[in-house]
């Protein structure tokens, strides 16, 4: 009888340890969900002036734009402009009442004739950077956060024209994720 009392005494005992062990145990766990939202920016300086120029003639900006990538993932641009009344822009040499704007990423100033028109050309239509497309010895393509890239911009102006006044060229570069 002695023995059926002790070994009831010790389950009892184990059933309760397995209790307190389950009690003991952490209620809730937490998990740590984190999330960061995408953001796509990119800032420019400028204006970027090209002064007096002479009809048929063609000439390199004497300044870079700084353009920064301050999103918060690799980005990578596509550059499109925006005709001024009265001038069409053409990826070919301008004739009358057309001109050439070219852009080309490089860390000091490239000669004109580095510029090529399949390669540098700039269109209304937005056109994504890549190694060749607006290259030089930088891309605009896969820019990390923060990085900084000088875009140098070339002008070629018509052949012949009766605009005479001071026109606005408008460049829009447009941030996408990669």
């Amino acid at each position: 009888m002695k023995t059926k009392f002790f070994i009831i005494i010790c389950c009892i005992l184990l059933l309760l340890s397995i209790d307190l062990s389950s009690a003991l145990a952490a209620n809730p766990a937490n998990i740590n969900a984190t999330v960061t939202i995408q953001n796509l920016s990119v800032n420019a300086t400028g204006p970027m002036g090209f002064g007096t120029v002479v009809v048929g003639s063609a000439t390199v900006s004497s300044a870079a734009s700084t353009v920064t990538n301050d999103g918060n993932v690799t980005e990578t641009y596509s550059l499109n402009l925006t005709n001024p009344g009265g001038w069409t822009a053409v990826q070919a040499t301008p004739a009358d009442e057309q001109y050439c704007l070219s852009a080309r990423f490089n860390t000091t100033q490239p000669a004109s004739g580095t510029f090529t028109y399949a390669d540098h050309a700039l269109s209304t239509t937005s056109t994504a950077c890549s190694a060749t497309e607006f290259a030089g010895d930088q891309t605009g393509l896969s820019v990390p956060a923060t990085q900084t890239r000088s875009l140098w911009l070339k002008f070629e102006a018509p052949s012949s024209t009766t605009v005479t006044t001071q026109q606005t060229i408008v460049v829009t570069i447009t941030a996408s994720a990669g």
